[in-house]
């Protein structure tokens, strides 16, 4: 019990920093937030119909380089344009994507919060997309 005392406040920081560093990684678990490969994303692009692709950066970044079909939908306004979301997309599977990965991940949260079903993270993001010599739009 001593040693809870002395060290209750350093105990406190690792939980909340865990808490928060996990917090992505578990809403997607809880949500079934599905993943996709940047090579997947690639192959599904291909499908008929394809998967609508939902880039949640912003407009600055958008435009220095997107997947061609890529609908921009900043992370910060996504709640907000969810009626138009769900018109676009319909039944159509989505692939949510970002600079890395993270913010897509929230994003696809919250589109699956919205209701949409077949919800997908690109892991690694346009600069995995990129780095894997994916064509890019600029602009």
């Amino acid at each position: 019990m001593a040693w809870l005392q002395e060290n209750g406040s350093t105990l406190l920081m690792v939980i909340i920093f865990l808490a928060l560093a996990f917090r992505g990684p578990a809403l997607a678990w809880y949500y079934r937030v599905g993943s996709l490969s940047v090579h997947d994303l690639s192959k599904r692009l291909a499908d008929s119909p394809p998967v609508v692709v939902i880039d949640v950066r912003t407009p600055g970044e958008y435009a220095q380089g997107h997947v061609a079909v890529a609908r921009l939908y900043p992370l910060s306004s996504l709640k907000s344009q969810m009626a138009e979301i769900k018109k676009v997309v319909r039944d159509q599977d989505v692939a949510v994507i970002c600079r890395s990965g993270n913010r897509s991940l929230m994003g696809s949260v919250v589109l699956k919060r919205a209701g949409l079903q077949k919800v997908y993270n690109v892991n690694g993001g346009m600069a995995h997309w990129e780095s894997q010599g994916y064509p890019v739009s600029r602009g």
